[in-house]
């Protein structure tokens, strides 16, 4: 294996592992479940947005000069230091206290249920916050095969299910499965996880040697095709499983005793419980290597006035509170989040892909404006059934296929490029 081919694996495998956590397994399953005999289409919707839309991402920041600080200094200088900023408090508050409530629900709970929500969250917060304080070369390794582990196993459960069916898809339990897998995929959250670890993959990868444009974006291409597979085999896996117990379980089930249901059924009790004890032990490895993140970044965004010590519990302490919470409230209040934010950051891809069409910086600003306006009213609607705001939604072309904000941005961009004299940075 030449050293070219070699890189692709490393950086690919790697780049999927930081996509793929235990937190999100919870949500193919419950979106087959509920797709029925339609599972192939919602598994298109659950990929478009979960799958393909984090790698093309990835993509259009090694496109648009290799780093978030580059791509977005058209919008304003401090634009990639606060959406990290945001992206570390979405962290802090969404994907830190999820991988404690699904360690407990998928994981601990399965094997030990008598023990309360609180009395494990309060020693998972404890062990989490002890390594990422003095972060040991054992956790590395941990992860470094854990994940692996865990991959393998998910595998093993999808490949037994094909070939031993457990059940046969029936007629689906709800409607629009295009737009309810696609807007479920959001909350793997995995298109935020591009912008805040983009600058450091492809850092190491023009640090492997690939210093000039066409080889950065070739091998990040490459790199980016080997994480999309893996991540569309295991999530479409899973989402024919959810499918084929469609007719065994009432519909109000939660996602993780629906995983955990499924893998009983595939793989015995003694199977289950090996599951559960890799999940919690995937999370926890996740859990530290986050609150390090957090720390670290709230450490350097504050100058040094913030001790990494006082981050990283703060970070616990407000992951164990909102932990308690369970999977599917955390899940219910990470909703509105998602639907603010996520057309923004598709936005920001898009007018990446395409930049050398866009004519100057006022289009490209006013196209994430008018987007991010129209996302905050979705997310309003979300938790609020107000009639005048759902009233413009549905009046919006594609607004039913989860594209409500595609009319908003391309207005923005028009009255943009029409206004407009800056002209916007090109990259080779």
């Amino acid at each position: 294996m030449n050293k070219r081919t070699k890189d692709i694996f490393i950086v690919g495998f790697a780049l999927f592992g930081s996509y793929f956590g235990a937190g999100n397994l919870i949500f193919p399953p419950l979106i087959g479940f509920l797709s029925g005999s339609q599972w192939s289409i919602a598994s298109l919707g659950f990929c478009i947005s979960a799958v393909l839309m984090p790698v093309v991402g990835l993509y259009v920041i090694s496109k648009n000069g290799g780093s978030l600080e580059a791509m977005t200094s058209d919008i304003h200088k401090n634009f990639a230091k606060f959406l990290l900023l945001f992206i570390m408090i979405f962290a802090a508050c969404i994907s830190v206290p999820r991988t404690g409530a699904v360690s407990y629900e998928l994981g601990f709970k399965a094997l030990f249920p008598n023990v309360s929500i609180v009395a494990f969250i309060i020693g998972y917060f404890a062990i989490a916050l002890y390594f990422s304080l003095d972060i040991d070369r054992m956790i590395n390794s941990v992860g470094k095969y854990l994940t692996p582990l865990l991959v393998l196993l998910l595998i093993g459960i999808i490949i037994k299910g094909i070939l031993t069916p457990i059940g046969v898809p029936v007629v689906p339990q709800q409607g629009g499965i295009f737009t309810h897998s696609l807007l479920e995929g959001y909350q793997t959250g995995d298109l935020i996880v591009s912008y805040l670890i983009g600058t450091v993959f492809i850092g190491d990868i023009v640090y492997r040697g690939y210093r000039t444009s066409k080889e950065r974006n070739k091998l990040t291409a490459y790199c980016g095709v080997i994480a999309l597979i893996l991540l569309a085999v295991i999530y479409v896996g899973l989402i024919y499983l959810g499918a084929s117990v469609s007719s065994y379980y009432p519909k109000d089930i939660d996602r993780s005793k629906l995983l955990l249901a499924i893998a009983e059924r595939v793989l015995g009790k003694k199977g289950m419980s090996f599951l559960s004890a890799a999940v919690v032990l995937a999370c926890v490895t996740t859990a530290i290597g986050q609150i390090t993140s957090i720390a670290n970044f709230f450490h350097n965004f504050s100058d040094g006035k913030i001790p990494h010590k006082i981050a990283a519990i703060a970070s616990a302490v407000v992951g164990a509170i909102i932990a308690v919470l369970g999977v599917e409230n955390i899940v219910y209040f990470a909703t509105p989040i998602y639907k603010g934010v996520y057309p923004s950051l598709i936005v920001l891809m898009i007018l990446g892909i395409f930049r050398k069409f866009i004519p100057n910086k006022q289009s490209f600003r006013y196209a994430l404006i008018f987007t991010l306006a129209v996302s905050i009213l979705e997310a309003i609607l979300s938790v609020a059934d107000i009639a005048i705001i759902k009233s413009f939604i549905d009046i919006l072309p594609l607004s039913g296929l989860g594209f409500s904000w595609f009319l908003p941005a391309t207005v923005g961009f028009i009255l943009g490029a029409i206004i407009g004299k800056e002209p916007i940075t090109q990259f080779d």
